[in-house]
């Protein structure tokens, strides 16, 4: 396969993975919010949390550039639950609790108002991110674990800490075994994603970064092999099953019978780009052709001045009768459904 391992870097680099001026941005609006909720929360004389729990892509620092500064923050909030009994011995409901933190945020300073949400609070900023803030509260069990619960539709069990846990130790996990892109193969598989504004029913981040767990079997060493095959597999494993479980939480379902649509569209937009990847295997295959089908899969124009630099010294090349190095393919070492985890 021809060698365009410096041309995805690049790309992911320049285009998908957050600068350090982007990352500060988000860090600020995540502790700019903390405070405002805790100066609200004792304004109200409602009860304090006990913590912060960070999650999502934030957490896990898989966040990809987004277009107009779009980007969701997940910021969850901790209370105990015998702080959330009123004064005749009843809870908070879920909704009230969730109530309770609009309130708390709701400073008044926002053109839009914060807005509660199926499982969060959401404040919005003007210029482009919004802050999800989850609301937990904890219980210990009678060996002394702490125990979450979510305020949903009702409060249902949760654990916010242990997704994290769980993300850390299987990054680890495949770095020990020579897989060191587990971040940037995520973020790529977003980016793939979020280029196709089209595709309004694709799964969400969660579920691709649980994807790639699944199917993040074997390293190269060049991030082109290894995003070909991610994406290879992962349509594989798709094509045998379009479940998906969550990592952590015991019997429920990240994608289910109901939401199965979304895997579905994603398979079927990783099988477009597998039939598009064939232009890769074929014996001549020039670098300016390989640079154009990573560039139609990635639905970018980052490719474009690489490509022209490319045909122009390959028409350099043939008129001067030199002959084009040749093509090694890649082994195809692939996740095959017997390594899936279903």
């Amino acid at each position: 396969m021809k060698n365009c391992d410096n041309d995805i870097r690049a790309y992911h680099d320049e285009r998908v993975r957050l600068t350090e001026d982007q990352k500060k941005k988000l860090r600020d609006r995540r502790d700019a919010n903390r405070k405002r909720l805790r100066r609200g929360l004792t304004k109200n004389e409602d009860p304090a949390p006990v913590k912060s729990v960070i999650q999502g892509s934030y957490a896990m620092g898989t966040v990809i550039q987004e277009p107009e500064s779009a980007y969701d923050i997940d910021d969850g909030v901790v209370f105990t639950a015998k702080s959330l009994i009123g004064p005749k011995g009843a809870s908070k409901t879920a909704l009230d609790a969730r109530k309770m933190v609009r309130d708390a945020v709701d400073d008044g300073s926002f053109k839009t108002d914060p807005e509660i949400k199926t499982n969060c609070v959401r404040v919005y900023y003007d210029d482009g991110p919004h802050v999800d803030i989850p609301v937990y509260r904890s219980t210990t069990d009678w060996i002394g674990n702490d125990k979450y619960e979510l305020a949903s539709v009702d409060w249902k069990d949760s654990d916010p800490e242990g997704v994290n846990g769980w993300f850390r130790e299987w990054v680890k996990a495949k770095k020990a075994g020579g897989m060191e892109h587990s971040r940037e193969l995520i973020r790529l598989l977003k980016s793939i994603c979020k280029n196709r504004p089209s595709y309004t029913t694709l799964p969400s981040g969660f579920v691709l970064t649980v994807l790639v767990q699944e199917c993040y079997q074997s390293s190269d060493g060049r991030l082109d092999i290894e995003l070909r095959k991610l994406i290879e597999a992962v349509h594989r494993r798709l094509e045998n099953n379009l479940m998906v479980a969550h990592p952590v939480v015991s019997g429920e379902w990240l994608i289910d019978d109901d939401t199965k649509h979304r895997t579905e569209k994603l398979r079927e937009l990783l099988g477009w780009a597998v039939e598009t990847f064939a232009t890769l295997d074929r014996p001549n295959c020039m670098l300016s052709e390989a640079l154009k089908a990573w560039k139609t899969v990635l639905s970018t124009d980052f490719f474009d001045q690489r490509i022209e630099d490319a045909e122009t010294e390959e028409k350099r090349r043939t008129a001067a009768g030199v002959a084009a190095p040749a093509v090694v393919s890649a082994p195809k070492s692939y996740c095959y459904s017997e390594d899936i985890i279903s």
